[in-house]
């Protein structure tokens, strides 16, 4: 982020975009299995919808307004990369709690049969 505003263009926005993508696709495909082969097979559909859903509308709706938030606290363009690192962060560390559960409580992840 202090890369893509230390000279704003429109190359770098563009790098900056492909390069978030990348990253969004090379877990993405992953995570759905995942999250899918948590739920009980009874409430499989229901509990990823509503669970990715609400996180979706959670932290995707407030973003933006916590970001302009962040901005304007600081006075630099580059700290919504905070926010996007704190996401990352929370969302690595729930990734470690899905695999350390026994596959009993989460089949397919971290079993080793």
């Amino acid at each position: 982020m202090l890369w893509l505003t230390a000279a704003l263009s429109f190359a770098r926005l563009l790098s900056v975009e492909l390069w978030l993508s990348f990253l969004y696709a090379s877990y993405n495909g992953a995570m759905v299995v995942a999250l899918t082969e948590i739920m009980p097979e009874e409430v499989r559909t229901a509990g990823f919808s509503l669970a990715y859903s609400l996180a979706t509308a959670l932290f995707g709706g407030f973003t933006p307004v916590i970001c302009e938030s962040l901005i304007k606290a600081t006075g630099n363009q580059a700290t919504p990369g905070l926010w996007m690192s704190t996401a990352a962060a929370l969302g690595l560390i729930a990734t470690l709690l899905i695999r350390r559960r026994g596959p009993e409580l989460a089949p397919g992840l971290g079993a080793v049969e």
